[in-house]
């Protein structure tokens, strides 16, 4: 019955999960996608273990949050072990939608290596006025640890003030990006990995390498301020 219920919800999440692995952001099982629902505080997001492109509607579970205890929904389907880090997301920014957590090769890397890759270049500029941000260290892992990297999220871009980011690496874990719809999450997450790309090369050719902050601001403004002149 639930599953009828929320057909349109549990499509949106097919989907999403489909677009991480066609512009080939994740490997194996590695990845998942989700949606929040604003109106019914339902969390759809993709089983745990299950490829993100062999996806059906047995294959995403439905989360309700009461009284910091996870509700499963699905009774038939356990939702993913990053159901937490997706929640505490939502929870603290309300303008957003739709996340998409992977590990492609190159965002993983800098993760890894814990580097914030500042900006070198336009590209970069279009969605990140500064550095991508990075999470927070994990000194010591706590009982619920999924809750501890949402955690280390959402207090990374608080203390930097990122007010509306389009994703974060997770230090030593890999690459999250969201937004309001699913086109906008599944652009910033192939976004994120591109830029990431273009830093590890560009550090390998010009170590030194920088951009004036006068052009990487502008090329910021023009596609994301107030008085944006980008785009239709």
């Amino acid at each position: 019955m639930i599953l009828k219920k929320f057909k349109k919800e549990i499509n949106f999440v097919i989907k999403l999960n489909k677009l991480i692995t066609k512009n080939k952001l994740t490997v194996l099982n590695f990845g998942n996608a989700s949606y929040y629902s604003r109106k019914s505080k339902k969390l759809f997001i993709k089983g745990s273990g299950f490829d993100t492109d062999k996806l059906d509607k047995n294959k995403i579970s439905i989360c309700e949050f009461k009284n910091n205890k996870l509700i499963n929904l699905t009774k038939n389907t356990k939702p993913s072990v990053d159901t937490w880090t997706h929640y505490f997301i939502y929870k603290n920014f309300t303008n957003i939608n739709y996340i998409i957590h992977s590990h492609p090769f190159y965002s993983t890397v800098l993760a890894q290596a814990e580097i914030e890759p500042e900006c070198l270049g336009t590209t970069h500029a279009d969605y990140f006025k500064n550095s991508i941000p990075l999470s927070h260290k994990i000194f010591k892992v706590a009982k619920n640890y999924e809750l501890q990297i949402g955690k280390t999220i959402v207090n990374a871009l608080k203390l930097k003030k990122i007010k509306r980011p389009p994703g974060i690496l997770a230090r030593n874990h890999g690459l999250f990006a969201w937004g309001k719809n699913i086109e906008d999450t599944i652009n910033n997450a192939v976004a994120i990995e591109y830029i990431c790309k273009l830093y590890y090369h560009t550090k390998i050719l010009s170590p030194k390498n920088k951009i004036a902050k006068n052009l990487s601001n502008f090329h910021f403004d023009r596609k994301n301020s107030v008085g944006k002149y980008y785009g239709q």
